[in-house]
């Protein structure tokens, strides 16, 4: 079962300039910077106690982020929801006849397990079920 919003991602060109906006923003500063190279992106998550808010550059022409940055500009790129059992959740939505992009779960930052849901499913919001504490 779905639990909480646990983040919401947004694509920028420039993770510097993004960053020093939010940062004022939010009156905090950021996390650190962190790089997943096999999803072609560079990242910085604010922690506002209850929702991470993630800033996503592109760091790979290549990358799923590049293509919807490209299509779509800057701005909102998906939400994450968190559940306690992603492979649990997964199958439940499966079994309501909830399409997933993809089957098994992928690995984010901290270890975060992540299965993405099909956009169509979700008035056309990607979303992701996050389970954090993935062993």
């Amino acid at each position: 079962m779905i639990q909480r919003v646990h983040h919401i991602d947004f694509v920028v060109r420039d993770l510097d300039r993004a960053v020093e906006r939010y940062s004022k923003l939010f009156g905090r500063p950021p996390g650190a910077r962190e790089s997943l190279p096999e999803r072609g992106v560079e990242l910085v998550r604010f922690d506002l106690g209850n929702v991470w808010v993630i800033l996503v550059q592109p760091i790979r022409s290549d990358s799923p982020v590049a293509d919807f940055l490209v299509r779509h500009g800057e701005g909102f790129f998906h939400i994450g929801y968190q559940v306690d059992d992603v492979m649990a959740e997964a199958e439940r939505l499966r079994e309501e006849e909830i399409g997933l992009v993809n089957p098994m779960p992928r690995t984010g930052v901290e270890g975060w397990k992540l299965i993405d849901i099909a956009p169509d499913e979700a008035a056309g919001v990607w979303s992701q079920l996050v389970q954090v504490n993935a062993d």
